[in-house]
């Protein structure tokens, strides 16, 4: 069963209070392994504590409906072909998407080009909702030593799943390539110097890297210091919202 795990004096928590009240839609951006399931998790129970309906939009409840049968997750990695599908849906979703009251909770990777199109102004009727200051987007941002404990813990999950989704999550060695790439695009933009291979995790440059990503978005950066532990999965949910 989920819980509620953050403590009411944290600056997660107050984050979460400010944005449940002033905001619809929130996404949650960032690499696999900085936690951005279990926030997601937390803000939804938060919101249904404040008594907003809320929806979800998670990257593997989502490209599930792209991948059956013909394109396969393979070893934590999805098909090019689903990735750019489902940006493609979503962004007409998005304009589509009216519930009155209701608040949108999401997770956009962004790298690997996992929901890019969430960030890539587009003549759609999606932009203003996208550019409008009602739409939020958080950047995880854990510390060197809550990063090791989630990739300690992604290990875990991943061989002993409490939960179906569990068994789908990117591996460690998944999350490190990754690193890597995302260090490769810092350098070619100018955030970081070039550094010999492999390039130790660095806060300072992974933020740097998503607040360009976001740059045309409305986006805050949040530092996670404090690691949290999860009651149960972080894709189980007291009451399911919709998806």
């Amino acid at each position: 069963m989920s819980r509620l795990i953050l403590p009411p004096d944290s600056r997660i928590y107050a984050c979460f209070s400010a944005l449940i009240d002033r905001a619809d839609a929130v996404f949650f951006a960032g690499l696999p392994g900085v936690g951005k399931s279990l926030l997601l998790q937390q803000m939804a129970l938060m919101a249904q504590r404040a008594e907003r309906a809320v929806w979800l939009l998670q990257w593997d409840k989502v490209r599930q409906a792209f991948e059956v049968p013909r394109y396969p997750l393979k070893q934590g990695a999805t098909h090019p072909m689903v990735i750019e599908a489902v940006g493609v849906w979503l962004r007409q979703a998005l304009a589509d998407w009216d519930v009155a009251g209701a608040m949108l909770i999401g997770e956009a990777p962004l790298v690997g080009n996992r929901l890019m199109q969430l960030a890539r102004p587009a003549a759609d009727d999606a932009e203003s909702l996208l550019r409008d200051e009602r739409t939020q987007f958080v950047v995880p941002l854990p510390s060197k030593t809550v990063r090791r404990v989630i990739e300690s813990s992604r290990r875990m999950t991943i061989a002993q799943p409490q939960h179906p989704s569990e068994s789908d999550d990117a591996p460690p060695d998944l999350l490190w390539a990754q690193w890597q790439d995302l260090f490769r695009v810092a350098v070619r933009l100018g955030l970081a110097a070039a550094q010999p291979a492999p390039v130790p995790y660095s806060p300072a440059v992974y933020g740097a890297v998503y607040r360009h990503l976001l740059r045309q978005r409305h986006v805050q950066v949040l530092a996670i210091d404090e690691v949290l532990k999860p009651v149960a999965s972080v894709y189980d949910f007291d009451h399911n919202p919709p998806q």
